[in-house]
């Protein structure tokens, strides 16, 4: 067997399981119906193979997730942009992409685009399907996924639309999102106490002035990758943009 070979879809039994792979390929099934035994599932290897050829429009790729501090592999840009607003907006400590095969007990299935972990240790599954892509059997399957993933107490998050404005404020911060950006107890401080008297992002940038041109805007968009400041993500960003501290 080789690397990424697509774990095959079975009938459905009447059971809602899940299927998965190991570091060395070997497959691990579980009925998805104990939250106990749920906590088995460890991918190890992508359980699906996408396929490329000439013309293709998707583009494959693998983004750099700051929360697990890894390289997760995404299909399309889509994907990538979904990874990052999951990655921006959770406290991610390990994701696996194609993490899985469900079969649900009707006999439908579906491979979910990724598996995260939580700081607090919740699973936390994700689709990404454009709205415009959406067929009534999808709604159906991710309807499936999302009851499974509430019976085994997981999050499941599907990302169907994502607008240009949010795209490209997180997009924005996602610059400054590897931990090089993490500013000192020190530079945090003084950035954190200058916002709760600089509401907006222009006053705050003003307040934190040195010496040195932009010397403190890396670290500030660190916060608010972090959270540690946050905004409206549905509003174009501008120097008038209020902050507030979490």
């Amino acid at each position: 067997m080789s690397k990424y070979t697509t774990l095959k879809k079975t009938p459905g039994d009447g059971y809602d399981r899940i299927q998965w792979y190991d570091a060395k390929l070997n497959t691990h099934t579980i009925r998805a119906d104990d939250p106990i035994t749920a906590l088995t599932v460890a991918p190890g290897e992508r359980t699906r193979k996408p396929g490329k050829w000439k013309g293709q429009k998707p583009y494959q790729g693998h983004y750099w997730c700051a929360g697990a501090r890894t390289s997760v592999f995404h299909e399309s840009m889509t994907e990538y942009a979904g990874m990052m607003l999951i990655d921006h907006l959770y406290d991610i400590v390990e994701v696996h992409a194609q993490p899985m095969l469900m079969t649900f007990f009707d006999g439908r299935f579906c491979y979910p685009d990724f598996l995260a972990v939580e700081a607090s240790g919740t699973r936390h599954v994700v689709e990404v399907h454009p709205k415009s892509l959406m067929k009534p059997e999808d709604e159906v399957k991710f309807a499936h996924a999302a009851r499974v993933c509430e019976v085994l107490g997981w999050r499941f998050t599907l990302i169907d639309q994502l607008s240009d404005i949010v795209h490209m404020n997180v997009e924005m911060m996602s610059r400054y999102r590897h931990h090089r950006y993490t500013p000192t107890p020190d530079v945090e401080a003084r950035i954190l106490n200058a916002a709760k008297t600089n509401a907006s992002f222009g006053t705050l940038h003003r307040a934190l002035v040195t010496d040195k041109p932009g010397e403190l805007m890396p670290f500030l968009f660190h916060l608010m990758w972090r959270r540690e400041l946050t905004f409206d993500l549905t509003r174009a960003f501008t120097e008038h943009t209020p902050l507030t501290a979490a």
